[in-house]
């Protein structure tokens, strides 16, 4: 393994000599870059071949850092840094994250913060530094969470064992850049798919997990339309001593195991047709243990994601040792409207052959459908609007024939330190979105109105025991709150507060007013 690690760096070394101009900086999920550039795009301001389905998103000649923010607001005023023919270092952000709850555990899209009730922080510093096409990117995390006790329920909830406190390498990378692919190890976010308030497979609702990507930088043109695509192999943890989420956010120490997840995502836009996307996600993940003796080919052991799609073709039983989940998503781009519209549909299961697929093409889907319209008003200022449905309960057909939630695994689920890396809203949840938002420059206010399913269906599945009841008592959250953001020179403020009435929380026949609050310092270098 040392004589690997050794030829990749002598590898580096030799390709930093060249002249090639490349780019390795990413903006992290999430933050400031990363929230306007969809915006930048649907006013015009954008490339219309990106897109953004696939992230993080990297910094090029047309998006560099500086580009980005001054299309924002042209005011905005760059500090400088070191940059030369063959060698670059910059700091790219500081960052405070802080969240509260009153009552119970709140909110997702966190990274690593934890489901807790009372305060909690984030906080995160980023340098970026370049050698030829050699890029490194240092971006660490830590977090700190009051964590108490809060009411739990025989069917939902943990009791904190202390105050948690942990550090990530956070939005870290390595990469070997050429043109417009990269090839690296990283502990970044991932998000894949075209939803914006969640996403089915990939998000960042879990802290990032270390993983050897090859991905694309920007859209490659070809003859019949553009690609992206990114093909990973990471990692997943465990925290006994923590919740899980997918099992209702209980404790199951038996899963105190880590998990090999190998992924890919591609994008394809037509040339035919510029304003349409089209992709694929599929992951696979294993036990870390087993992962080399599913069958004969090491190939196919860390990269099942190329074997075929249906259960008859495949020698080794996933569904007992390997679990996939599998999503289609299109996104259509309305230029001269200024507006999108998006939809993702997903499967945790094998079909067993086509069919199979064809007489029951609802087995264990879920989907997410979303729409933003932008409306110009004067001067750079926009009034958005956006709605999003995500729906991961079980279909119709769970009565004849029960998948259990998209998120649920025999051996710790779809997660890693215990969140899940898809739809934070929750495992099995239904949830409905609508934000208003008037838009100048980074200044941001508005509305946020949501409501959130938790389990609607009434086969339960109850995750390590396999054991199935039906609930008649319909947990369910309504949340109205504001959202604010301003600028001060380089120094931004967001903020969000989000009233929550919880109806029969945690499936008890009682009701709960909970505040969230959430505050995020930025400082922008």
């Amino acid at each position: 393994m040392h004589n690997i690690y050794n030829k990749i760096i002598v590898l580096c070394i030799l390709l930093s000599f060249q002249i090639v101009k490349v780019s390795g900086q990413s903006y992290h999920i999430g933050g400031i870059g990363d929230e306007y550039m969809r915006i930048l795009q649907l006013q015009g301001k954008l490339d219309p071949n990106i897109s953004f389905t696939s992230k993080p998103n990297y910094a090029n000649n047309t998006i560099s850092q500086d580009s980005v923010y001054s299309l924002i607001d042209p005011s905005y005023e760059p500090l400088k840094y070191i940059s030369t023919k063959y060698f670059t270092f910059k700091p790219l952000m500081a960052n405070v994250n802080m969240k509260y709850n009153s009552l119970q555990p709140y909110g997702w899209n966190d990274e690593g913060m934890i489901q807790a009730k009372g305060l909690q922080t984030l906080t995160r510093w980023g340098v970026y530094s370049k050698i030829g096409p050699l890029s490194f990117q240092y971006m660490p995390e830590y977090v700190n969470a009051e964590n108490p006790p809060y009411d739990i329920s025989g069917d939902y909830g943990s009791i904190p064992s202390s105050r948690y406190i942990k550090n990530f390498t956070g939005q870290s990378s390595i990469r070997l850049n050429i043109k417009s692919v990269s090839l690296g190890w990283s502990t970044e976010n991932l998000w894949w798919g075209p939803g914006i308030e969640n996403s089915i497979m990939m998000s960042n609702n879990a802290p990032g997990f270390p993983h050897y990507t090859f991905n694309t930088t920007k859209p490659i043109k070809t003859a019949i339309g553009f690609f992206e695509w990114q093909l990973i192999v990471g990692r997943l943890n465990r925290d006994s001593s923590l919740g899980f989420e997918m099992f209702n956010n209980q404790k199951y120490s038996p899963f105190n195991k880590p998990a090999i997840l190998n992924g890919i995502n591609l994008t394809y836009q037509p040339i035919f047709f510029k304003n349409i996307f089209f992709g694929i996600n599929r992951t696979f993940q294993a036990d870390e243990s087993i992962t080399k003796n599913l069958s004969s080919s090491q190939f196919y052991n860390y990269f099942p994601v190329f074997s075929s799609f249906f259960k008859s073709s495949v020698k080794t039983d996933d569904g007992d040792v390997r679990d996939q989940r599998l999503n289609i998503f299109t996104r259509f781009l309305f230029p001269r409207s200024h507006s999108e519209f998006y939809f993702e549909y997903g499967w945790n299961d094998h079909s067993n052959n086509f069919r199979d697929f064809w007489i029951d093409p609802e087995h264990s889907s879920i989907y997410l459908i979303g729409f933003t319209k932008l409306v110009p008003l004067h001067d750079n200022k926009w009034f958005e609007i956006n709605t999003e449905i995500t729906q991961t309960s079980q279909s119709p057909d769970y009565l004849v024939r029960n998948a259990g939630d998209y998120y649920y695994y025999d051996n710790g689920g779809y997660s890693n330190e215990n969140q899940i890396l898809g739809a934070g809203s929750g495992s099995g949840n239904n949830l409905q979105i609508l934000k208003i938002n008037y838009i100048d420059g980074f200044d941001k206010i508005g509305i946020k109105a949501l409501r959130l399913q938790h389990q609607p269906t009434s086969l339960v599945n109850y995750g390590p025991f396999e054991a199935f009841g039906i609930r008649t008592i319909k947990w369910n959250d309504i949340s109205i709150g504001l959202i604010g953001q301003k600028k001060f020179q380089n120094l931004i403020l967001s903020s969000e507060i989000q009233f929550v009435n919880s109806s029969n929380y945690a499936w008890m026949p009682t009701s709960h007013f909970n505040l969230f609050c959430n505050l995020n310092i930025t400082y922008l270098w």
